[in-house]
C-alpha cells in the first residue's frame, strides 16, 4: 500500500511546484495543463494553469494541480498536515530552512520525547509541513 498526497492549488500550482521542488531537490514530472485537454472546457486565461503534475523526492511523490475554473482550494484551519520522515539532520536542517521561506514556523525546531528532532512549518501556500527524525 502506497499513500500519496495531492496538493490543490488555486491557480498558483506551477509556482508551489518550482517551490517545493527546490525544498525537496525533487525533480518535477510531467506536467499537464487544462489548454492541453480537448474534452474539458476551460476559460482562455486557465489554458496554462496545471491540471496534473508530480513532484518527486526521496522516493516520495506529491501530485499538484490548479483547481477547477470556478473552483476554490482549502488547506482548512491546519487540519491537514503532511509529514516528512528525513533520513539525516542535515535534511530535515536543509528543508527546515527553505520551507518556511513566506510563511511562518509553528513549532521550532525541538526534540520532543517522541522524536530525535521536530518541526512545523506553515508554508506561503497554506500547507502545514511537520518534519521530523525519529
Amino acid at each position: 500500500m502506497n499513500i500519496k498526497s495531492y496538493l490543490s492549488f488555486n491557480g498558483n500550482a506551477e509556482e508551489a511546484l518550482n517551490f517545493y521542488a527546490g525544498v525537496f531537490n525533487g525533480t518535477v514530472g510531467e506536467i499537464y495543463r487544462y489548454g492541453e485537454w480537448k474534452e474539458m472546457e476551460s476559460p482562455a486565461d486557465y489554458k496554462d494553469k496545471i491540471i496534473h503534475s508530480c513532484l518527486s523526492f526521496n522516493g516520495c511523490t506529491i501530485s499538484m494541480a490548479d483547481t477547477m475554473p470556478g473552483t476554490k482550494a482549502d488547506f482548512g484551519s491546519l487540519g491537514h498536515t503532511i509529514t516528512i520522515f528525513c533520513d539525516t539532520e542535515q535534511q530535515l536542517n536543509d528543508i527546515y530552512t527553505k520551507l518556511p521561506v513566506g510563511g511562518q514556523i509553528k513549532c521550532e525546531l525541538c526534540q520532543p520525547g517522541y522524536a530525535k528532532l521536530y518541526a512545523e512549518i506553515l508554508d506561503k501556500f497554506g500547507v502545514l509541513w511537520a518534519l521530523i527524525i525519529e
